[in-house]
């Protein structure tokens, strides 16, 4: 039957599947704040589910699968139940995901934020059966000025930590990425409303709070705020002295930023903030070859971005500093691979993130000849992968004995104990009681735990709010 002949829904149990960045889960938050205001029912995602909600991501082919494969799966863990997928699979390539059987409503990066007007549309109820034919597709280009979308977020379900969208898009058009097309040009979050969504946030218990953005180093370029105009240099440091003066949480990370924003005003307010922003830095990389970073369209060249990581070593030599690395961009040579790998292991850089590269259409490098060999590229991601994890354990092994400033989160491990974070992104196993979570404790690093956690005990723990 078509959707205005479906009956009235009865029930109206939501569960969320987030695939993908921190952006997506600050929009899965969004979207569930909305939701929950019209009088929607949020539940897990293994729980029975009259509306299942997959937010969703493209930046790789493998992204693409997973997404194919979760929307598949929530059909068949509720066959009555409709299936809305949002998001930036959705945005890029709206036919295929409608395409696929049993997804009853697309919308796109935009559009996802009004889901509850959209199933409110659909009036599916609890026992129907998935509506037959095209489903509803909703998804409409960027503007060329998209203005900033946001809600105010009072829940983060199933986090301890809030994830607080500040800026989104971006402008650089890098050669093999997509998220130009997924989400539009840069704009940033105007700083009064950032610095009241983190004090409503503080207010709901939050303690830490993690700014993200697609390029989050450009906060404020687009904005002329309070009269002030552009400055062509971002203005994420002074936003950073405002949150802490202002922001009422206890405790802020940056999430990823570009080598070439973290300049000298910004480490100045990391510095000036003391434990109130974490010291630890994501700068992603991509290559360490030039000739492979100008077919990317990276702007910096390999010494820059080391002259960077090694300036935030000296300055905070405690840091946790990680980067994004493609293996296998097209005509990458052997040479060119070893050029990063050489640049990876003499560096301060203590994790990686390593992605065989993944064409996406539309996008400049999908173009490009000189295609690398699935085994080469299979061959190169070993070797630096495995290059990450010995430098994450040399990381870890220098505080062996030492005490660090963790938050204990409302999480267990497969054996009961309590998981915790440090400033510098440790994750310590810790014994103790749910008085703890969400608590700041000082913790001294034992040694090393399970799944990559690190044994510790608690020397000392603020008192319970």
């Amino acid at each position: 039957m078509p959707p205005s002949e479906i009956p009235a829904m009865k029930h109206k149990r939501v569960a969320f599947r987030t695939i993908g960045c921190k952006l997506n889960q600050c929009e899965t938050a969004q979207m569930q704040e909305t939701l929950r205001a019209s009088g929607y029912d949020l539940v897990d995602w293994d729980a029975p589910a009259d509306i299942r909600v997959l937010n969703t991501c493209t930046v790789t082919a493998k992204s693409d699968r997973t997404c194919r494969r979760e929307i598949r799966l929530a059909r068949r863990l509720d066959p009555e139940c409709l299936v809305a997928v949002t998001g930036c699979y959705a945005q890029v390539d709206p036919n295929t995901v409608a395409a696929i059987p049993g997804v009853d409503l697309v919308l796109g990066n935009t559009e996802k934020l009004q889901l509850a007007k959209y199933l409110d549309r659909l009036r599916v109820g609890r026992g129907a059966a998935p509506v037959p034919g095209a489903p509803m597709t909703v998804v409409d280009e960027y503007p060329a000025h998209p203005d900033f979308d946001s809600e105010f977020i009072t829940h983060f379900y199933g986090y301890t930590r809030a994830f607080l969208k500040i800026q989104t898009g971006c402008d650089s058009h890098c050669s093999y990425c997509v998220i130009p097309l997924a989400r539009g040009p840069a704009r940033s979050l105007p700083e009064p409303q950032v610095i009241e969504q983190v004090r409503l946030l503080g207010r709901e218990g939050f303690r830490e709070v993690v700014l993200t953005g697609i390029n989050l180093g450009s906060w404020g370029r687009d904005s002329n705020e309070a009269g002030r105009p552009a400055t062509g240099e971002g203005r994420l440091p002074e936003l950073l002295d405002a949150l802490v003066q202002e922001g009422g949480v206890t405790r802020y990370r940056l999430s990823s930023i570009e080598p070439l924003e973290v300049d000298r005003r910004l480490l100045d307010a990391v510095d000036r903030a003391g434990d109130r922003v974490a010291h630890h830095f994501h700068l992603p990389l991509q290559s360490g070859s030039d000739s492979v970073l100008g077919r990317m369209n990276r702007p910096y060249v390999a010494a820059e971005y080391a002259v960077v990581v090694g300036e935030l070593r000296r300055r905070f030599p405690d840091a946790a500093i990680g980067a994004d690395v493609i293996v296998g961009f097209p005509g990458e040579t052997e040479d060119e691979f070893m050029q990063t790998y050489d640049l990876v292991e003499r560096s301060p850089l203590t994790y990686l993130h390593v992605f065989s590269y993944s064409d996406r259409p539309g996008t400049a490098a999908s173009r490009m000849g000189g295609k690398v060999h699935p085994e080469a590229m299979q061959g190169r991601s070993a070797r630096l992968r495995d290059l990450g994890a010995a430098k994450n354990e040399a990381f870890h092994e220098q505080f062996l004995g030492r005490e660090l400033q963790a938050l204990v989160l409302r999480e267990r491990a497969d054996d009961g104990r309590l998981v915790a974070l440090t400033g510098n992104y440790i994750e310590v196993l810790l014994a103790g009681d749910d008085s703890l979570m969400n608590r700041f404790a000082q913790v001294r690093i034992e040694g090393p735990g399970e799944a990559g956690r690190w044994e510790a005990t608690i020397s000392r723990a603020e008192a319970a709010a």
